[in-house]
Protein backbone atom coordinates (compact mmCIF):
# COMPACT_ATOMS: atom_id res chain seq x y z
CA UNK A 1 0.00 0.00 0.00
CA UNK A 2 2.86 2.38 0.89
CA UNK A 3 4.53 1.64 -2.45
CA UNK A 4 1.28 2.41 -4.31
CA UNK A 5 0.95 5.70 -2.43
CA UNK A 6 4.51 6.70 -3.32
CA UNK A 7 3.87 5.80 -6.96
CA UNK A 8 0.67 7.88 -7.08
CA UNK A 9 2.42 10.83 -5.43
CA UNK A 10 5.27 10.55 -7.92
CA UNK A 11 2.83 10.55 -10.84
CA UNK A 12 0.95 13.54 -9.42
CA UNK A 13 4.23 15.42 -8.98
CA UNK A 14 5.18 14.65 -12.59
CA UNK A 15 1.80 15.96 -13.80
CA UNK A 16 2.13 19.12 -11.71
CA UNK A 17 5.66 19.68 -12.98
CA UNK A 18 4.59 19.01 -16.55
CA UNK A 19 1.77 21.55 -16.46
CA UNK A 20 3.80 24.10 -14.53
CA UNK A 21 6.57 23.75 -17.10
CA UNK A 22 4.12 24.41 -19.93
CA UNK A 23 2.52 27.30 -18.03
CA UNK A 24 5.87 29.01 -17.38
CA UNK A 25 6.90 28.39 -20.99
CA UNK A 26 3.64 29.97 -22.16
CA UNK A 27 4.30 33.04 -19.97
CA UNK A 28 7.79 33.35 -21.42
CA UNK A 29 6.60 32.96 -25.00
CA UNK A 30 3.82 35.51 -24.52
CA UNK A 31 6.24 38.09 -23.09
CA UNK A 32 8.50 37.67 -26.13
CA UNK A 33 5.94 37.57 -28.96
CA UNK A 34 3.34 40.12 -27.79
CA UNK A 35 3.39 42.86 -30.45
CA UNK A 36 6.62 41.37 -31.80
CA UNK A 37 8.33 43.49 -34.45
CA UNK A 38 6.62 46.67 -33.21
CA UNK A 39 7.95 46.73 -29.66
CA UNK A 40 10.45 48.23 -29.50
CA UNK A 41 9.35 50.50 -32.37
CA UNK A 42 11.82 51.40 -35.09
CA UNK A 43 15.20 49.83 -35.76
CA UNK A 44 18.57 50.44 -34.14
CA UNK A 45 21.39 51.22 -36.64
CA UNK A 46 23.24 48.07 -35.53
CA UNK A 47 20.09 46.02 -36.14
CA UNK A 48 19.73 47.55 -39.60
CA UNK A 49 23.42 46.87 -40.22
CA UNK A 50 23.30 43.19 -39.28
CA UNK A 51 20.12 42.77 -41.34
CA UNK A 52 21.75 44.36 -44.40
CA UNK A 53 24.86 42.20 -43.98
CA UNK A 54 22.80 39.01 -43.67
CA UNK A 55 20.63 39.87 -46.68
CA UNK A 56 23.63 40.77 -48.85
CA UNK A 57 25.43 37.55 -47.88
CA UNK A 58 22.31 35.57 -48.76
CA UNK A 59 21.53 37.43 -51.98
CA UNK A 60 24.97 38.39 -53.33
CA UNK A 61 27.45 36.15 -51.49
CA UNK A 62 29.20 39.20 -50.02
CA UNK A 63 28.65 41.75 -47.28
CA UNK A 64 27.97 45.43 -47.89
CA UNK A 65 31.69 46.08 -48.13
CA UNK A 66 32.06 43.53 -50.94
CA UNK A 67 33.71 40.87 -48.73
CA UNK A 68 32.79 37.24 -49.42
CA UNK A 69 31.68 35.27 -46.34
CA UNK A 70 33.75 37.07 -43.70
CA UNK A 71 34.52 35.53 -40.30
CA UNK A 72 34.00 39.01 -38.86
CA UNK A 73 32.11 41.84 -40.50
CA UNK A 74 33.73 45.17 -41.38
CA UNK A 75 30.35 46.98 -41.17
CA UNK A 76 31.00 50.49 -39.81
CA UNK A 77 34.76 50.06 -40.10
CA UNK A 78 35.64 48.89 -36.60
CA UNK A 79 33.82 45.59 -37.06
CA UNK A 80 30.61 43.78 -36.18
CA UNK A 81 30.18 40.18 -34.99
CA UNK A 82 29.13 37.75 -37.68
CA UNK A 83 27.30 34.80 -36.09
CA UNK A 84 23.88 36.43 -35.95
CA UNK A 85 24.11 37.47 -39.61
CA UNK A 86 24.55 33.83 -40.61
CA UNK A 87 21.61 32.85 -38.36
CA UNK A 88 19.35 35.36 -40.13
CA UNK A 89 20.28 34.22 -43.66
CA UNK A 90 17.93 31.17 -43.86
CA UNK A 91 14.96 33.43 -43.02
CA UNK A 92 15.38 35.17 -46.39
CA UNK A 93 14.40 31.98 -48.21
CA UNK A 94 10.87 32.63 -46.89
CA UNK A 95 10.71 36.34 -46.07
CA UNK A 96 12.21 39.58 -47.38
CA UNK A 97 14.44 41.91 -45.37
CA UNK A 98 12.13 43.47 -42.76
CA UNK A 99 12.27 44.43 -39.09
CA UNK A 100 10.47 41.17 -38.24
CA UNK A 101 12.81 38.95 -40.26
CA UNK A 102 15.88 40.54 -38.63
CA UNK A 103 14.52 40.10 -35.10
CA UNK A 104 12.92 36.67 -35.56
CA UNK A 105 15.98 34.45 -34.79
CA UNK A 106 16.68 36.46 -31.62
CA UNK A 107 13.12 35.93 -30.44
CA UNK A 108 13.31 32.18 -31.18
CA UNK A 109 16.58 31.78 -29.25
CA UNK A 110 15.04 33.71 -26.36
CA UNK A 111 12.22 31.17 -26.19
CA UNK A 112 14.60 28.21 -26.56
CA UNK A 113 16.60 29.56 -23.61
CA UNK A 114 13.73 28.74 -21.26
CA UNK A 115 13.91 24.91 -21.42
CA UNK A 116 17.71 25.18 -21.34
CA UNK A 117 17.38 27.20 -18.14
CA UNK A 118 15.10 24.52 -16.71
CA UNK A 119 17.71 21.83 -17.31
CA UNK A 120 20.51 24.00 -15.93
CA UNK A 121 18.38 24.80 -12.88
CA UNK A 122 17.66 21.13 -12.33
CA UNK A 123 21.39 20.32 -12.32
CA UNK A 124 22.56 23.34 -10.30
CA UNK A 125 19.70 23.72 -7.79
CA UNK A 126 17.93 20.36 -7.92
CA UNK A 127 14.54 19.30 -9.29
CA UNK A 128 12.66 21.25 -6.61
CA UNK A 129 13.85 24.63 -7.91
CA UNK A 130 14.33 23.96 -11.63
CA UNK A 131 10.97 25.49 -12.47
CA UNK A 132 11.75 28.54 -10.32
CA UNK A 133 14.95 29.09 -12.32
CA UNK A 134 12.99 28.82 -15.56
CA UNK A 135 10.36 31.22 -14.17
CA UNK A 136 13.05 33.77 -13.27
CA UNK A 137 14.28 33.76 -16.86
CA UNK A 138 10.74 33.83 -18.27
CA UNK A 139 9.97 37.07 -16.38
CA UNK A 140 13.47 38.60 -16.52
CA UNK A 141 13.17 42.15 -17.94
CA UNK A 142 16.67 42.04 -19.44
CA UNK A 143 16.07 38.70 -21.12
CA UNK A 144 12.72 39.81 -22.53
CA UNK A 145 14.09 43.15 -23.78
CA UNK A 146 17.25 41.61 -25.24
CA UNK A 147 15.40 38.94 -27.21
CA UNK A 148 12.99 41.43 -28.78
CA UNK A 149 15.57 43.53 -30.64
CA UNK A 150 18.41 42.25 -32.76
CA UNK A 151 21.74 43.79 -31.87
CA UNK A 152 23.92 40.87 -32.86
CA UNK A 153 25.73 40.76 -29.50
CA UNK A 154 22.58 39.61 -27.70
CA UNK A 155 22.92 36.13 -29.21
CA UNK A 156 25.93 35.41 -26.94
CA UNK A 157 23.98 34.52 -23.74
CA UNK A 158 21.93 31.90 -25.60
CA UNK A 159 24.93 30.23 -27.27
CA UNK A 160 26.85 30.22 -23.98
CA UNK A 161 23.86 28.81 -22.07
CA UNK A 162 23.60 25.99 -24.62
CA UNK A 163 27.31 25.25 -24.15
CA UNK A 164 26.87 25.34 -20.37
CA UNK A 165 23.97 22.87 -20.53
CA UNK A 166 25.94 20.49 -22.74
CA UNK A 167 28.90 20.77 -20.34
CA UNK A 168 26.61 19.82 -17.45
CA UNK A 169 25.24 16.89 -19.44
CA UNK A 170 28.79 15.73 -20.22
CA UNK A 171 29.31 14.78 -16.57
CA UNK A 172 26.70 12.07 -17.09
CA UNK A 173 27.54 11.16 -20.66
CA UNK A 174 30.91 12.42 -21.84
CA UNK A 175 30.01 12.70 -25.51
CA UNK A 176 28.02 15.89 -24.71
CA UNK A 177 31.32 17.70 -24.21
CA UNK A 178 31.76 17.79 -27.99
CA UNK A 179 28.62 19.90 -28.73
CA UNK A 180 29.56 21.99 -25.68
CA UNK A 181 32.93 22.76 -27.28
CA UNK A 182 31.17 23.67 -30.54
CA UNK A 183 28.91 26.15 -28.71
CA UNK A 184 31.84 27.78 -26.93
CA UNK A 185 33.70 28.14 -30.23
CA UNK A 186 30.60 29.77 -31.77
CA UNK A 187 30.55 32.24 -28.85
CA UNK A 188 33.74 33.76 -30.31
CA UNK A 189 31.75 34.72 -33.42
CA UNK A 190 28.77 35.96 -31.38
CA UNK A 191 30.41 38.83 -29.48
CA UNK A 192 33.94 40.11 -28.97
CA UNK A 193 33.61 39.96 -25.16
CA UNK A 194 33.77 36.17 -25.56
CA UNK A 195 37.48 36.57 -26.42
CA UNK A 196 37.89 37.20 -22.68
CA UNK A 197 35.17 35.01 -21.18
CA UNK A 198 35.55 31.76 -23.12
CA UNK A 199 39.27 31.11 -22.47
CA UNK A 200 38.80 31.85 -18.76
CA UNK A 201 35.73 29.63 -18.45
CA UNK A 202 37.33 26.72 -20.28
CA UNK A 203 40.62 27.08 -18.40
CA UNK A 204 38.74 26.90 -15.09
CA UNK A 205 36.37 24.06 -15.98
CA UNK A 206 38.19 21.58 -18.21
CA UNK A 207 41.11 20.81 -15.85
CA UNK A 208 38.59 20.51 -13.01
CA UNK A 209 36.50 18.03 -15.02
CA UNK A 210 39.61 15.97 -15.82
CA UNK A 211 41.00 16.03 -12.25
CA UNK A 212 37.72 14.93 -10.65
CA UNK A 213 37.06 12.43 -13.46
CA UNK A 214 33.77 13.99 -14.51
CA UNK A 215 34.51 13.78 -18.24
CA UNK A 216 36.81 11.26 -19.87
CA UNK A 217 39.79 12.35 -21.94
CA UNK A 218 38.48 10.40 -24.91
CA UNK A 219 35.75 13.05 -25.19
CA UNK A 220 37.72 16.10 -24.04
CA UNK A 221 40.54 15.69 -26.58
CA UNK A 222 38.33 15.54 -29.72
CA UNK A 223 36.12 18.28 -28.23
CA UNK A 224 39.11 20.58 -27.78
CA UNK A 225 40.45 19.78 -31.24
CA UNK A 226 37.06 20.64 -32.74
CA UNK A 227 36.98 23.83 -30.66
CA UNK A 228 40.38 24.89 -31.99
CA UNK A 229 39.40 24.04 -35.56
CA UNK A 230 36.22 26.14 -35.35
CA UNK A 231 37.96 28.94 -33.45
CA UNK A 232 40.94 29.11 -35.85
CA UNK A 233 39.38 31.64 -38.28
CA UNK A 234 38.53 34.12 -35.51
CA UNK A 235 41.97 33.61 -33.96
CA UNK A 236 43.45 34.46 -37.36
CA UNK A 237 41.20 37.52 -37.48
CA UNK A 238 42.63 38.75 -34.17
CA UNK A 239 46.19 38.07 -35.37
CA UNK A 240 45.62 39.83 -38.70
CA UNK A 241 44.21 42.94 -37.04
CA UNK A 242 46.52 43.03 -34.03
CA UNK A 243 49.64 42.83 -36.20
CA UNK A 244 48.22 44.88 -39.10
CA UNK A 245 48.56 42.06 -41.65
CA UNK A 246 46.80 41.85 -45.00
CA UNK A 247 43.33 40.37 -45.48
CA UNK A 248 43.40 36.58 -45.85
CA UNK A 249 41.24 34.51 -48.20
CA UNK A 250 40.60 30.79 -47.62
CA UNK A 251 38.50 29.83 -50.61
CA UNK A 252 35.38 31.99 -50.42
CA UNK A 253 35.91 32.63 -46.67
CA UNK A 254 37.52 35.98 -45.83
CA UNK A 255 39.51 36.97 -42.75
CA UNK A 256 39.33 40.75 -43.13
CA UNK A 257 41.76 43.43 -42.06
CA UNK A 258 39.59 46.21 -40.66
CA UNK A 259 40.23 49.73 -42.00
CA UNK A 260 40.39 51.16 -38.46
CA UNK A 261 41.29 49.86 -35.02
CA UNK A 262 39.16 46.86 -34.02
CA UNK A 263 36.76 47.38 -31.14
CA UNK A 264 38.43 44.66 -29.05
CA UNK A 265 41.56 46.85 -29.14
CA UNK A 266 39.91 50.22 -28.65
CA UNK A 267 37.99 49.05 -25.56
CA UNK A 268 40.47 46.70 -23.83
CA UNK A 269 42.56 47.96 -20.88
CA UNK A 270 45.68 46.16 -22.08
CA UNK A 271 45.87 48.65 -24.96
CA UNK A 272 45.56 51.70 -22.66
CA UNK A 273 48.50 53.95 -21.75
CA UNK A 274 47.72 53.40 -18.06
CA UNK A 275 46.16 49.90 -17.77
CA UNK A 276 45.88 49.92 -13.95
CA UNK A 277 43.98 53.19 -13.91
CA UNK A 278 41.73 51.96 -16.73
CA UNK A 279 41.13 48.71 -14.84
CA UNK A 280 40.06 50.58 -11.69
CA UNK A 281 37.75 52.75 -13.78
CA UNK A 282 36.22 49.71 -15.43
CA UNK A 283 35.55 48.09 -12.04
CA UNK A 284 33.74 51.22 -10.90
CA UNK A 285 31.66 51.35 -14.07
CA UNK A 286 30.73 47.66 -13.72
CA UNK A 287 29.73 47.98 -10.06
CA UNK A 288 27.58 51.04 -10.71
CA UNK A 289 25.92 49.28 -13.64
CA UNK A 290 25.15 46.09 -11.71
CA UNK A 291 23.92 48.09 -8.71
CA UNK A 292 21.82 50.62 -10.62
CA UNK A 293 20.66 48.17 -13.32
CA UNK A 294 20.55 50.90 -15.98
CA UNK A 295 22.77 52.41 -18.68
CA UNK A 296 22.46 55.26 -21.16
CA UNK A 297 20.59 53.31 -23.85
CA UNK A 298 16.81 53.13 -23.82
CA UNK A 299 16.76 49.94 -25.90
CA UNK A 300 18.60 48.04 -23.14
CA UNK A 301 16.18 48.46 -20.23
CA UNK A 302 12.86 49.81 -19.04
CA UNK A 303 13.11 52.50 -16.40
CA UNK A 304 12.39 51.34 -12.80
CA UNK A 305 12.73 47.66 -13.74
CA UNK A 306 16.41 47.25 -14.65
CA UNK A 307 17.73 43.85 -15.63
CA UNK A 308 15.82 42.13 -12.80
CA UNK A 309 13.48 44.46 -10.94
CA UNK A 310 16.04 46.99 -9.65
CA UNK A 311 16.46 45.87 -6.01
CA UNK A 312 17.87 42.39 -6.57
CA UNK A 313 21.62 42.96 -6.90
CA UNK A 314 22.22 42.65 -3.11
CA UNK A 315 20.38 39.31 -3.24
CA UNK A 316 22.67 38.21 -6.08
CA UNK A 317 25.73 39.15 -4.01
CA UNK A 318 24.45 37.14 -1.06
CA UNK A 319 23.66 34.20 -3.33
CA UNK A 320 27.15 34.40 -4.85
CA UNK A 321 28.62 34.31 -1.33
CA UNK A 322 26.62 31.17 -0.58
CA UNK A 323 27.91 29.67 -3.84
CA UNK A 324 31.52 30.32 -2.80
CA UNK A 325 30.78 28.92 0.67
CA UNK A 326 29.37 25.75 -0.89
CA UNK A 327 32.59 25.27 -2.87
CA UNK A 328 34.74 25.75 0.21
CA UNK A 329 32.77 23.61 2.62
CA UNK A 330 31.16 20.86 0.54
CA UNK A 331 32.28 17.35 1.44
CA UNK A 332 33.02 16.86 -2.22
CA UNK A 333 33.22 19.56 -4.83
CA UNK A 334 30.05 19.83 -6.89
CA UNK A 335 30.67 19.93 -10.60
CA UNK A 336 27.59 22.12 -11.18
CA UNK A 337 28.56 24.73 -8.56
CA UNK A 338 32.05 25.06 -9.96
CA UNK A 339 30.71 25.59 -13.49
CA UNK A 340 28.34 28.30 -12.27
CA UNK A 341 31.12 29.95 -10.27
CA UNK A 342 33.36 29.87 -13.36
CA UNK A 343 30.60 31.42 -15.50
CA UNK A 344 30.28 34.33 -13.06
CA UNK A 345 34.03 34.93 -12.84
CA UNK A 346 34.51 34.82 -16.60
CA UNK A 347 31.61 37.30 -16.99
CA UNK A 348 33.08 39.64 -14.38
CA UNK A 349 36.40 39.50 -16.23
CA UNK A 350 34.66 41.18 -19.18
CA UNK A 351 33.83 44.15 -16.96
CA UNK A 352 37.45 44.36 -15.82
CA UNK A 353 38.91 44.33 -19.32
CA UNK A 354 36.22 46.50 -20.99
CA UNK A 355 34.17 49.49 -19.85
CA UNK A 356 30.72 47.92 -19.90
CA UNK A 357 27.11 48.79 -20.58
CA UNK A 358 24.16 46.40 -20.32
CA UNK A 359 24.96 44.93 -23.74
CA UNK A 360 28.68 44.38 -23.18
CA UNK A 361 28.10 42.54 -19.92
CA UNK A 362 25.05 40.59 -21.12
CA UNK A 363 26.76 37.27 -20.29
CA UNK A 364 26.39 37.83 -16.55
CA UNK A 365 22.62 38.18 -16.29
CA UNK A 366 21.77 34.47 -16.47
CA UNK A 367 24.13 33.40 -13.66
CA UNK A 368 22.88 36.38 -11.62
CA UNK A 369 19.41 34.80 -11.78
CA UNK A 370 20.88 31.65 -10.26
CA UNK A 371 22.55 33.68 -7.51
CA UNK A 372 19.31 35.53 -6.66
CA UNK A 373 17.48 32.21 -6.47
CA UNK A 374 20.21 30.66 -4.28
CA UNK A 375 19.82 33.58 -1.87
CA UNK A 376 16.03 33.15 -1.71
CA UNK A 377 16.38 29.39 -1.19
CA UNK A 378 18.71 29.93 1.77
CA UNK A 379 16.47 32.64 3.23
CA UNK A 380 13.46 30.36 2.84
CA UNK A 381 15.18 27.80 5.03
CA UNK A 382 15.39 30.39 7.82
CA UNK A 383 12.30 32.55 7.30
CA UNK A 384 8.97 30.93 6.54
CA UNK A 385 7.23 31.83 3.28
CA UNK A 386 10.10 33.92 1.85
CA UNK A 387 10.03 31.97 -1.41
CA UNK A 388 6.27 32.14 -2.14
CA UNK A 389 6.14 35.82 -1.15
CA UNK A 390 9.13 36.58 -3.39
CA UNK A 391 7.60 34.72 -6.32
CA UNK A 392 4.32 36.59 -5.84
CA UNK A 393 6.13 39.95 -5.67
CA UNK A 394 8.10 39.17 -8.82
CA UNK A 395 4.91 38.16 -10.61
CA UNK A 396 3.36 41.53 -9.77
CA UNK A 397 6.56 43.23 -10.93
CA UNK A 398 6.38 41.26 -14.19
CA UNK A 399 2.86 42.50 -14.85
CA UNK A 400 3.85 46.13 -14.26
CA UNK A 401 6.99 45.67 -16.37
CA UNK A 402 4.96 44.55 -19.36
CA UNK A 403 2.53 47.44 -18.96
CA UNK A 404 5.47 49.86 -18.88
CA UNK A 405 7.36 48.19 -21.74
CA UNK A 406 4.33 48.31 -24.03
CA UNK A 407 3.10 51.62 -22.63
CA UNK A 408 3.12 55.02 -24.28
CA UNK A 409 6.04 56.55 -22.35
CA UNK A 410 8.52 53.81 -23.25
CA UNK A 411 7.21 53.59 -26.81
CA UNK A 412 7.81 57.32 -27.23
CA UNK A 413 11.39 57.09 -25.94
CA UNK A 414 12.17 54.05 -28.06
CA UNK A 415 10.62 55.63 -31.17
CA UNK A 416 13.00 58.56 -30.86
CA UNK A 417 16.06 56.42 -30.15
CA UNK A 418 15.36 53.79 -32.83
CA UNK A 419 14.38 56.15 -35.66
CA UNK A 420 10.86 54.77 -35.95
CA UNK A 421 9.35 55.33 -39.38
CA UNK A 422 12.54 56.03 -41.32
CA UNK A 423 12.48 52.83 -43.42
CA UNK A 424 8.86 53.36 -44.46
CA UNK A 425 9.67 57.00 -45.24
CA UNK A 426 12.62 56.01 -47.44
CA UNK A 427 10.54 53.44 -49.32
CA UNK A 428 7.72 55.94 -49.84
CA UNK A 429 10.07 58.67 -51.07
CA UNK A 430 11.82 56.28 -53.45
CA UNK A 431 8.52 55.11 -54.93
CA UNK A 432 7.09 58.63 -55.35
CA UNK A 433 10.01 60.62 -56.70
CA UNK A 434 12.59 60.47 -59.49
CA UNK A 435 14.52 63.44 -58.05
CA UNK A 436 17.20 63.71 -55.39
CA UNK A 437 16.14 62.60 -51.92
CA UNK A 438 17.84 64.20 -48.92
CA UNK A 439 17.70 62.20 -45.68
CA UNK A 440 17.80 63.92 -42.29
CA UNK A 441 21.26 65.02 -41.18
CA UNK A 442 20.08 64.50 -37.60
CA UNK A 443 19.86 60.73 -38.13
CA UNK A 444 23.13 58.99 -37.35
CA UNK A 445 24.08 56.33 -39.89
CA UNK A 446 21.07 57.25 -42.05
CA UNK A 447 22.67 55.51 -45.03
CA UNK A 448 22.27 52.07 -43.45
CA UNK A 449 18.50 52.53 -43.54
CA UNK A 450 18.73 53.39 -47.26
CA UNK A 451 20.64 50.15 -47.89
CA UNK A 452 18.04 48.31 -45.78
CA UNK A 453 15.16 49.73 -47.81
CA UNK A 454 16.66 49.87 -51.31
CA UNK A 455 18.97 46.79 -51.21
CA UNK A 456 21.55 48.06 -53.73
CA UNK A 457 24.14 45.58 -54.97
CA UNK A 458 27.56 46.55 -53.55
CA UNK A 459 28.88 46.99 -57.11
CA UNK A 460 26.44 49.92 -57.52
CA UNK A 461 28.14 52.07 -54.91
CA UNK A 462 31.48 50.70 -53.67
CA UNK A 463 33.74 51.80 -56.54
CA UNK A 464 32.67 55.44 -56.53
CA UNK A 465 31.73 55.95 -52.89
CA UNK A 466 32.69 59.31 -51.35
CA UNK A 467 32.70 59.54 -47.56
CA UNK A 468 31.61 62.71 -45.77
CA UNK A 469 34.62 63.13 -43.50
CA UNK A 470 37.48 65.59 -43.05
CA UNK A 471 40.74 64.43 -44.70
CA UNK A 472 42.40 63.78 -41.33
CA UNK A 473 39.81 61.08 -40.49
CA UNK A 474 39.23 59.26 -43.77
CA UNK A 475 38.24 55.93 -42.20
CA UNK A 476 36.25 57.04 -39.16
CA UNK A 477 33.56 54.41 -38.31
CA UNK A 478 31.04 57.26 -37.94
CA UNK A 479 31.51 58.25 -41.58
CA UNK A 480 28.59 58.60 -43.97
CA UNK A 481 28.60 58.42 -47.78
CA UNK A 482 27.76 61.55 -49.73
CA UNK A 483 25.28 59.64 -51.89
CA UNK A 484 23.63 56.29 -52.56
CA UNK A 485 21.65 56.29 -55.80
CA UNK A 486 19.34 59.33 -55.60
CA UNK A 487 19.76 59.61 -51.82
CA UNK A 488 21.89 62.36 -50.26
CA UNK A 489 22.85 62.80 -46.62
CA UNK A 490 23.46 66.56 -46.45
CA UNK A 491 20.66 69.05 -47.09
CA UNK A 492 23.09 71.32 -48.94
CA UNK A 493 23.53 68.63 -51.61
CA UNK A 494 19.87 69.05 -52.58
CA UNK A 495 19.72 72.85 -52.33
CA UNK A 496 20.15 73.53 -56.05
CA UNK A 497 17.39 71.14 -57.14
CA UNK A 498 13.88 72.54 -56.54
CA UNK A 499 12.42 69.08 -57.18
CA UNK A 500 14.37 67.53 -54.30
CA UNK A 501 12.49 65.43 -51.78
CA UNK A 502 13.31 65.65 -48.07
CA UNK A 503 12.99 63.04 -45.32
CA UNK A 504 13.25 64.98 -42.07
CA UNK A 505 12.64 64.40 -38.39
CA UNK A 506 9.45 65.98 -37.09
CA UNK A 507 11.06 69.11 -35.64
CA UNK A 508 13.56 69.69 -38.45
CA UNK A 509 13.20 72.79 -40.62
CA UNK A 510 13.04 72.63 -44.39
CA UNK A 511 16.02 74.32 -46.09
CA UNK A 512 13.78 76.15 -48.57
CA UNK A 513 10.55 77.42 -47.05
CA UNK A 514 9.42 79.04 -50.32
CA UNK A 515 8.66 75.73 -52.05
CA UNK A 516 5.25 74.21 -51.44
CA UNK A 517 5.32 70.54 -50.43
CA UNK A 518 2.88 67.73 -50.01
CA UNK A 519 3.74 65.85 -46.83
CA UNK A 520 3.30 62.38 -45.39
CA UNK A 521 4.18 61.49 -41.82
CA UNK A 522 5.87 58.22 -40.77
CA UNK A 523 6.03 58.09 -36.95
CA UNK A 524 9.10 60.28 -36.25
CA UNK A 525 9.73 61.40 -39.85
CA UNK A 526 7.98 63.47 -42.47
CA UNK A 527 8.48 63.11 -46.23
CA UNK A 528 8.31 66.40 -48.15
CA UNK A 529 7.61 66.13 -51.90
CA UNK A 530 7.33 69.32 -53.99
CA UNK A 531 3.71 69.74 -55.08
CA UNK A 532 4.53 70.31 -58.74
CA UNK A 533 6.79 67.24 -58.92
CA UNK A 534 5.38 64.83 -61.51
Amino acid sequence: MAYLKRLINSLLEAVRTHWLFLFILAIGIFARIWDFGNTPPGLNPDEASIGVEAYYLYKFGMDRNGISYPVHLISWGSGQNVLYAYLIMPIFAFKNLTVTSVRFPMMVTGILSLPLMYYAGKRVLGSKYALAAMFFMAISPSHIVNTRWAVESNILPFVFLAGFVFFLAASNKGMWFIPSAVCFALCLYAYGTAYVAIPIFMAMCIPWAIYFKKIELKYIIPGLLLFLLLAAPIILFVIVNSFKLETLHIGSITIPRLPVEARYESLAVIFENNPLSALAGNLGVMFNLLWGQEDAFVWNFVENFGYFYKVTFPLAVVGFSYLIYSLKNAKEYRFENWLLFSWILSSLAIGIVHPVNLTRINLIFTPLLFCILICLIELNKRIKYVMPISLAALTVGFIFFNLAYHGGEYQQKASNALNAGIIDAIEYAGENSSSLICVSEQTRFAYIYVLFAEKYHPSEYLDGIEWLLPPEHPLDPARSPRELGPFRFRNSDCADDPDSVFILKLKETLPDMEIKYKTKKFTKYTVYIPKDTP
